[in-house]
C-alpha cells in the first residue's frame, strides 16, 4: 500500500468529519436561536397585567386584498318609500316599526332581509357603543367591512326608537389586481396584540374590549377602494383618572407592517 495515497486519504476524510461536525454543531445553534427567539416573542398577557378577551381563532385562514367602490342606486333598484342623497350613493328611509335598542337581533335582520338593498349582505355590528344607533356592517366572504360608512346600515334611534335608517353598499368587490395579491395565511389574534404590545400600543393596565376579524380599507374612497385583511382591536385604557377608547387596525398578512388608528 502507497503510504502517501494512504495517508492523503486519511487527511481527506479528517476534514470532511471536521466539516460535518461543524455543520451540525451550528445547525444545533441556530435551532436554539429560533426556539428562543420564538418563546422571546410570547406574550403572558395576564402577567402584563392586560386584560384580553377570549380570542377568534381562525385556523389556517388564508386572505387577500379586494377592491370594491360605492354603489349608485337609482328608483328601479328600490322598493317603497326611499329618498337617495345627491350623488345617490346613499339611501334614507323613515321608518315606524316597532324596532328598539332591547330588539332582538333577529328583528333588526329580519326587517333588514325584507326592506333593504341586498339586506343579505350585513350583519349585526355586536361592538357598537353608540347608544343612539344600532349598525349593520356589510360583508364579503362571511367577513364584515370594518369601520366603513360606505358599506353599512344605521338605524338611528330616538327615545329608544328605531325612527330612520340610512344605507350604502360597496359594488363589485373582488379580489385585488396584482401579482402580489395571492391569498395567504394570516397571523392569529395573538400575534396581532403582541404586535401592538411590542409597538407599545398596548400597555400595563389596559382591557381589550374585541378583536374582530375583517377587511379594513386604506384608501376610502366613492370612486374604488382597497381593502386589507385586518385585525380590528378595541382597546379601553386610563389616562390622568379618565377612560378612553381607541380602535386600531393591523394588517393580518404583514402585521409588522401597518397599524391604524380609527378615523
Amino acid at each position: 500500500m502507497d503510504w502517501k495515497h494512504a495517508k492523503s486519504l486519511f487527511i481527506i476524510v479528517f476534514i470532511l468529519i471536521n466539516i460535518g461536525l461543524v455543520v451540525v454543531y451550528f445547525n444545533k445553534v441556530n435551532n436554539s436561536i429560533v426556539q428562543e427567539s420564538n418563546a422571546q416573542s410570547e406574550v403572558n398577557f395576564s402577567k402584563e397585567g392586560i386584560d384580553i378577551p377570549q380570542l377568534p381563532d381562525y385556523k389556517d385562514k388564508e386572505m387577500q386584498a379586494i377592491t370594491g367602490s360605492s354603489k349608485s342606486f337609482n328608483a328601479d333598484e328600490l322598493e317603497g318609500v326611499y329618498s337617495l342623497t345627491e350623488k345617490d350613493t346613499q339611501i334614507n328611509k323613515d321608518i315606524n316599526v316597532d324596532l328598539d335598542k332591547d330588539s332582538k337581533q333577529e328583528s333588526f335582520k329580519n326587517f333588514i332581509n325584507k326592506e333593504s338593498f341586498k339586506g343579505k349582505e350585513y350583519q349585526y355590528q355586536n361592538n357598537n357603543s353608540n347608544k343612539n344607533k344600532v349598525v349593520y356592517e356589510q360583508n364579503y366572504e362571511d367577513l364584515p367591512i370594518l369601520n366603513n360608512s360606505k358599506g353599512q346600515i344605521v338605524f338611528e334611534m330616538e327615545n329608544g326608537k328605531a325612527n330612520k335608517y340610512t344605507q350604502t353598499y360597496l359594488d363589485k368587490l373582488k379580489p385585488g389586481n396584482g401579482d402580489n395579491n395571492n391569498k395567504q395565511k394570516i397571523v392569529n389574534a395573538k400575534t396581532a396584540l403582541e404586535t401592538l404590545y411590542y409597538n407599545t400600543y398596548l400597555k400595563k393596565g389596559d382591557k381589550v374590549e374585541s378583536v374582530r376579524l375583517g377587511y379594513y380599507s386604506v384608501v376610502k374612497e366613492i370612486g374604488g377602494q382597497v381593502l386589507v385583511p385586518s385585525w380590528e382591536v378595541k382597546i379601553k385604557s386610563e389616562e390622568d383618572g379618565k377612560s378612553k377608547t381607541k380602535v386600531l387596525y393591523i394588517d393580518a398578512i404583514k402585521p409588522e407592517s401597518t397599524v391604524l388608528e380609527e378615523s
